[in-house]
């Protein structure tokens, strides 16, 4: 049992090591120009020890957003808390270089794609039509993200409360969930 602890450990290093690397290289230069060899390089990981964690640079970007992600699937539901939306936008806002990085067009349409799929799996769960809830959760899962990233820019002038109510009504509602 203490040597699955120790691993247990090793593995959250590991994997906090290669996340904070990621983030280093996300914040210096465009994610396009990052090369797997870049993260081991600044995780000080080695090759395989990294494959054994992540396919690849896209498997850590998805990765290291998921936590935030459930919460805004769950806003198709009527499982969300609006602290947690909150917390959620409130993340986004704090760390307005790195969302604005994360959320450029480059990577705008993987990161809708990874939502989408969330809110779906969440739709289908509460009986909705396999493609009435891939329709709803795509909408859902870009006009968020599209909010997210025109208000982490500036574009959109609106304090978190404002956000975050909007999501935990606007999308709940429109998926008869409400």
């Amino acid at each position: 049992m203490k040597d699955t602890a120790i691993d247990d450990r090793r593995v959250r290093r590991t994997r906090l090591a290669i996340f904070e690397a990621f983030r280093t290289l996300v914040l210096s230069r465009r994610y396009e120009d990052i090369r797997v060899a870049d993260i081991i390089a600044e995780a000080d990981v080695g090759r395989s020890t990294f494959y054994d964690h992540f396919t690849g640079k896209d498997d850590v970007l998805l990765s290291s957003i998921e936590g935030l992600f459930d919460v805004l699937a769950d806003t198709v539901t009527q499982r969300v808390a609006r602290e947690r939306v909150f917390f959620v936008l409130s993340h986004f806002w704090d760390q307005r270089s790195l969302s604005r990085m994360v959320l450029s067009n480059e990577l705008f349409f993987k990161l809708s794609r990874k939502l989408a799929e969330m809110m779906e799996m969440r739709l289908k769960a509460d009986g909705a039509a396999p493609q009435a809830a891939r329709i709803h959760a795509t909408e859902a899962a870009m006009a968020q993200l599209g909010l997210i990233k025109v208000w982490s820019a500036g574009d959109l002038s609106c304090d978190v409360d404002a956000l975050a109510d909007h999501f935990v009504t606007h999308w709940r509602d429109r998926a008869g969930n409400g």
